[in-house]
């Protein structure tokens, strides 16, 4: 069931990197809309369920060792985030939506390789 859970983690994370990549004034749209209070606790809630699912899939994976780092490292910032609080979220969003569309595209490059990598390591 966890590798189920971590494919479509990792599919997710690759399609919104390709989205990146190719459209990135829509992305900016999208990542826009989390700034409410909603997408704020969506956004913990979607981490730590991120998270958990490489964490938890990792033993049965090609490597192991990665997808419990990043399962960890998903889970931290998870906890994290309502410690960071909602304005700091909001304006890290905003601070993020004035980027270039280059830097857009160079980002959503580094989320199709960790995507990729994952959907490697689980098949």
């Amino acid at each position: 069931m966890f590798v189920v859970l971590a494919l479509a983690v990792a599919l997710f994370v690759f399609v919104m990197g390709a989205w990146g990549v190719f459209a990135p004034g829509s992305i900016f749209a999208f990542i826009s809309g989390w700034s409410s209070k909603t997408g704020f606790w969506l956004a913990v809630l979607l981490r730590l369920s991120f998270g958990l699912a490489l964490w938890f899939a990792a033993p049965d994976t090609r490597l192991p060792m990665l997808l419990r780092g990043l399962g960890a490292l998903a889970i931290v910032m998870a906890a994290a985030l309502p410690i960071v609080g909602y304005d700091r979220f909001r304006r890290v969003i905003a601070w993020w939506t004035e980027r270039s569309p280059f830097v857009m595209r160079l980002w959503s490059l580094v989320a199709v390789g960790i995507g990729g990598v994952v959907l490697w390591a689980l098949s």
